[in-house]
């Protein structure tokens, strides 16, 4: 009797054990989002659709893991424990589904940019647009609104104005260094820029025009 007690007793104990471990797992996952280098790595992949997908079964093998162990000692554990288990399994389920989501906004996001931009652009400052770049940049990026205006929705109106504001912040940096040229460039791109946008956001940028000299 007593070998039989103390054989079940191994056995719940070893079944909280993994319980204690999926929990921990998925406690982790939840709190571990992406980092804004990784999902620039991921959205700027040639095929971004493909390595969210191996990114995505990566994470599953990982978690399918965990499971099987619990699995494994699911009938040594009480009623109220498997029911905390479940409540798990949607919880990781969920945290799944938020990382994919932050992964197609940034990848939207980091997209548009590059299409708008056309460069590698790595930090918020745009000091990659110098002033060679500068004149072509303004000249792209209003094509490109000009071009896709009817499929962009507001969050893309919000994010192509705060690079707008950034691209004239930079133009105030090289401004001293930019041709003639240049200068008209500008001028006509942010005429052009204010025809394009809603009105609302044309307003707002009133104030980010760069000064003319």
């Amino acid at each position: 009797m007593l070998c039989s007690c103390g054989g079940r007793d191994s056995e719940s104990a070893a079944g909280e054990q993994e319980l204690a471990n999926y929990r921990n797992y998925v406690t982790r996952f939840e709190q571990d989002s992406l980092s804004d280098s990784e999902l620039r790595a991921l959205a700027l992949a040639e095929n971004s659709s493909t390595t969210w997908q191996t990114e995505k079964e990566s994470l599953l093998q990982a978690h399918e893991g965990y499971r099987v162990q619990l699995e494994e000692n699911l009938e040594h554990l009480t009623e109220q424990q498997r029911a905390e288990a479940g409540q798990l399994d949607q919880r990781f389920k969920n945290a799944l589904e938020t990382r994919e989501h932050q992964f197609l906004d940034a990848s939207h996001r980091y997209e548009l940019r590059q299409d708008l931009l056309g460069l590698d652009i790595e930090d918020d400052d745009l000091s990659e647009v110098t002033a060679e770049n500068i004149g072509p940049t303004y000249s792209r990026f209003v094509s490109g609104i000009k071009e896709h205006a009817a499929k962009y929705e507001s969050r893309d109106w919000l994010l192509i104005a705060g690079w707008w504001s950034a691209l004239n912040s930079r133009y105030r940096s090289v401004e001293g260094d930019v041709s003639e040229q240049v200068k008209k460039t500008v001028q006509q791109a942010q005429k052009q820029y204010q025809e394009v946008v809603p009105k609302e956001d044309t307003a707002k940028q009133q104030t980010e025009k760069p000064q003319q000299q």
